[in-house]
């Protein structure tokens, strides 16, 4: 058999036999366990910040880019927010603002339900941006 044939178990002159040392490195074991340790510490600390977040004193309400009106959750009422766009109707009860209509047609703002903290809430159709905030706390102090 010349050098550059096969023998019958397919190997040639070049093969890897099973005894041939293995380079180092990490095997693919490895890096599931370096990902899935990362992942779980990332979906920990997401956890952790939305169980720590305070609920808003107050709800900025934005339509068009322009703060039209700023709510206080603590005072229960009903607003109609007109704009250029349409119309959406808030509603504030139990510390937490609602949209409970709007001329949208999806109404994907009024699904939200009533929240007092992140992530805003936001109808697109009618340009409309609710954002909640704590104004007159100190969020950190830099010296």
């Amino acid at each position: 058999m010349s050098k550059n044939q096969t023998n019958r178990r397919g190997r040639g002159p070049h093969s890897v036999s099973a005894e041939s040392p293995r380079s180092p490195g990490v095997g693919n074991g490895t890096w599931v366990m370096i990902l899935g340790a990362i992942f779980l510490v990332l979906a920990g600390l997401t956890i952790w910040q939305y169980l720590r977040a305070k609920p808003a004193a107050q709800a900025e309400v934005w339509a068009d880019g322009v703060l039209v009106r700023t709510l206080d959750l603590t005072s229960e009422g009903e607003y109609r927010i007109e704009s250029a766009e349409g119309w959406n109707v808030l509603n504030v009860s139990g510390g937490k603002l609602a949209v409970t209509a709007a001329s949208c047609p999806d109404g994907d703002c009024v699904r939200c339900g009533p929240r007092n903290t992140d992530p805003p809430i936001v109808c697109l159709p009618n340009r409309l941006s609710i954002q909640f905030s704590n104004a007159g706390t100190v969020d950190g102090v830099v010296r």
